[in-house]
């Protein structure tokens, strides 16, 4: 692959509780600890996992390391989501430019390498702990 600039557009958030309204898409999620909200948005406190799937939603519903994520709130957390579709083309890159430079505390890969060329991100929409713009530079 070459050089590239991608953006996605994130949408959420979303509680445990409001799974099944997450879009079925191919694409990218973000996992956080927030704080649930009597009414409207929940207060996102930490980042905690960047992942990528061909359906998000189910991937989030039975994820292996799900555990950890619960693991990782303190009292009165709860598990927050936030998710961008992308093609399956693109989807381990962004996931890998996401991981390698927010280094969320449960992912393993692509916290110490980029294995792919040049890439610009450009992120919008509900990116909260996220930086909106940023470039990664292969790193094997």
């Amino acid at each position: 692959m070459s050089d590239q600039i991608l953006s996605l557009k994130l949408l959420g958030y979303w509680t445990d509780e409001q799974l099944g309204e997450i879009p079925d898409v191919s694409g990218i999620f973000c996992v956080y600890a927030g704080t649930a909200a009597a009414e409207g948005e929940p207060g996102i406190e930490r980042l905690l996992y960047i992942g990528e799937s061909g359906d998000v939603r189910q991937r989030i519903r039975h994820h292996e390391l799900r555990d950890k994520w619960i693991n990782r709130l303190e009292a009165g957390e709860t598990l927050c989501y936030s998710v961008a579709a992308a093609t399956y083309v693109y989807r381990e890159r962004l996931e890998a430019a996401l991981v390698h430079v927010h280094k969320p505390p449960v992912n393993q890969d692509y916290i110490d390498r980029f294995p792919f060329d040049k890439t610009e991100m450009h992120l919008r929409g509900r990116t909260d702990k996220l930086m909106s713009q940023f470039i990664v530079e292969r790193l094997d």
